[in-house]
């Protein structure tokens, strides 16, 4: 993930909060709920990885759970301030925590940003550090038929607001989708301009397993997730997979 600058990383994350974030958690939240109703942790300890804004954290600290967040960038986190007491700037791939937690999630296909399958095994390595034979970790992928799908369009995505406007133009070769995200973001009623580029890694479910079982995770679940209701106009057999994984007996 690559930011022209750290005031501009700042507006990025205003602008994807009010355009994307707060639209995908109505759904993300829904599983989440199902989840805690179905497989009550005997705990309430959670942590977020890649808590951007922080709307995970907020979830489960109104459900009764010591709730604490991860991400590497200072102003996602700087956003979750109203969310989210306990917020740690770090890598995911290496936590710096000595316990365990009942629940784990990583969600908005952030583990698609591990280009590498080493970064990507180093990633569930981690989580598995930090999970016990009652933990579970919850998280969602993009479907790799979404890429050419969605990734691949012409049309940008638009999206604008009293104060933000975000245009993200993508394209998506060799595994590979990259996006130009371009804009502005009003912060402290100053306009300011967004330009950065990201890419993520369009991997397979099984693709998943296998890097999941070398960290001795496994999946008890897998299951479709369409948070935008963009499955009847793309030809996948879903958006997102939405994973629930616990440690190896």
């Amino acid at each position: 993930m690559v930011s022209s600058s750290a005031e501009s990383y700042g507006a990025f994350a205003y602008a994807y909060d009010a355009a994307l974030g707060r639209r995908f958690w109505r759904a993300a939240k829904l599983l989440l709920e199902r989840s805690l109703d179905e497989m009550p942790p005997a705990r309430r300890t959670h942590l977020d990885l890649a808590c951007g804004t922080g709307y995970a954290i907020e979830f489960f600290t109104e459900r009764g759970f010591a709730s604490t967040g991860i991400d590497l960038s200072i102003p996602m986190l700087t956003m979750a301030k109203s969310r989210a007491r306990s917020r740690i700037a770090a890598d995911f791939r290496a936590l710096p925590l000595r316990t365990t937690f009942a629940r784990i999630t990583c969600l908005y296909d952030s583990l698609n940003h591990m280009k590498e399958r080493d970064d990507l095994v180093a990633a569930f390595r981690a989580a598995s550090g930090v999970m016990d034979r009652d933990s579970l970790f919850l998280f969602d992928v993009n479907h790799p038929e979404i890429y050419p799908e969605i990734w691949g369009s012409q049309d940008p995505f638009v999206a604008s607001g009293a104060d933000f406007h975000l245009e993200i133009d993508t394209r998506f070769r060799d595994g590979i989708g990259r996006a130009l995200v371009s804009g502005w973001a009003k912060i402290g009623g100053k306009r300011v301009k967004i330009r950065e580029r990201h890419e993520q890694r369009a991997w397979s479910e099984r693709d998943l397993r296998a890097a999941l079982a070398e960290a001795g995770l496994e999946s008890v679940s897998v299951e479709n997730f369409d948070p935008y209701g963009e499955q009847a106009i793309i030809d996948a057999p879903t958006v997102k997979l939405f994973f629930t994984v616990r440690k190896l007996r």
